[in-house]
């Protein structure tokens, strides 16, 4: 019982010290900047993408597309470019951010296939790495720019 009256006389004394007068209110913080996300879906056909060169098991082919990306998105905003991609085992479609690479073996041959991009004032150039002889599937792209 001692032990119970002690730890309410604890509680009472933390509960009632904390109170007191406020204090000064803080300066004022500047106005926050209103800027819109760009977002735009792209689809590439297999036969859309240009072919740049072959390696000893890959061939790398680009698609390059104009972009709203303006200077300001340009030298301090982000641009990141997600594939659509299936689930196989939910069978839904997901979103994975590029550089996305995946490493195939066959026999001795080791090789990575994948999709990466880069991008310019105005424009984004999406890039597949497939396996040489093969051109890369229908692809879908979704561009995201904050300024």
């Amino acid at each position: 019982m001692k032990k119970v009256l002690f730890l309410l006389s604890v509680v009472a004394l933390f509960t009632t010290s904390c109170e007191g007068p406020p204090g000064r209110d803080g300066f004022d913080g500047e106005d926050g900047q209103d800027f819109e996300f760009y977002v735009e879906n792209f689809r590439v056909r297999s036969q859309d993408w240009e072919f740049v060169n072959s390696g000893r098991y890959t061939s790398l082919f680009q698609y390059v597309v104009d972009v709203d990306v303006q200077e300001e998105a340009y030298e301090f905003g982000i641009v990141q470019v997600y594939l659509f991609q299936i689930n196989a085992s939910s069978n839904s479609e997901v979103q994975t951010p590029l550089p996305y690479w995946i490493q195939y073996t066959s026999g001795d041959n080791t090789w990575l296939e994948g999709f990466n991009y880069d991008f310019d004032q105005g424009t984004v150039a999406f890039y597949a790495e497939v396996a040489n002889g093969t051109r890369p599937a229908d692809s879908n792209f979704r561009v995201v720019v904050a300024p």
